[in-house]
């Protein structure tokens, strides 16, 4: 069944992005609870399969998955890939796979490979491990949260082209 386009107003999206904000901090917490755990890269295949598993639904809660874009007037369709270009953004409006998300998290490869190491340092590793768990999670769904509402936006006409 094909996806229809829907333009939403400004307070739906608002609410869009803040519903999807509550569902990013709690899978935040999935993540910082696989990182105490002393298993070489165990936190980074949980942190894999939840992106795996939210970015399509913020995709789709935002209505950018690729039959949600295929739907929309050619026009529309045309400014959320230039949007999307701009905010510079991979996972809005693709189909999303474990080598895409592994790409995303390359550009926290610091943070990652300092997690690692500190869950095996006793006690207070992991309490670092677990915060730099929650924190890479939490900041990788932000923004890609917000390219969704910017790009959203555009796509109902709410900001002119380039503004914002």
């Amino acid at each position: 069944m094909p996806a229809h386009f829907k333009q939403v107003s400004e307070r739906e999206l608002e609410q869009i992005r803040r519903d999807c904000q509550q569902r990013v901090k709690r899978m935040s917490w999935v993540s910082a609870g696989a990182a105490v755990i002393p298993v070489p890269l165990f936190d980074v295949v949980v942190d894999i399969g939840v992106l795996v598993k939210l970015v399509p639904e913020i995709n789709r809660r935002f209505g950018l998955e690729p039959e949600q874009i295929e739907a929309m007037p050619e026009e529309t369709r045309l400014q959320v890939w230039k949007r999307r270009a701009e905010r510079g953004s991979e996972l809005i409006g693709m189909v999303v796979t474990r080598e895409l998300i592994r790409r995303s998290l390359q550009g926290m490869g610091t943070r990652i490979v300092a997690k690692q190491v500190t869950k095996f340092i006793p006690l207070g590793g992991q309490i670092v491990a677990a915060t730099l768990g929650y924190w890479v999670m939490r900041k990788l769904a932000m923004r890609h949260i917000d390219d969704c509402f910017e790009v959203a936006a555009t796509a109902s006409g709410l900001y002119p082209q380039g503004k914002r």
